[in-house]
């Protein structure tokens, strides 16, 4: 299912709070993850939404659930 252009910048948003309180840049984000920079950036930026295997090890390296991202 498609996500909405909300949804996707709601998620991007929190996902550069939690980055951000951690004190990482996107090289680390992408290294803890396994997530390419790249699509980092884009999923901060809610121009892409992870597919759920991508939202699970991203919650996963900011240590939070995945609900709590899609929220």
């Amino acid at each position: 299912m498609a996500k909405t252009q909300q949804q996707r910048i709601v998620l991007g948003l929190k996902v550069r709070q939690f980055r951000q309180e951690k004190g990482w840049n996107f090289d680390e984000l992408s290294k803890r993850s396994g997530i390419s920079v790249s699509y980092l950036n884009e999923i901060e930026k809610g121009k892409k939404y992870p597919q759920p295997e991508n939202l699970a090890k991203l919650a996963g390296a900011l240590d939070i659930a995945p609900e709590f991202l899609t929220s």
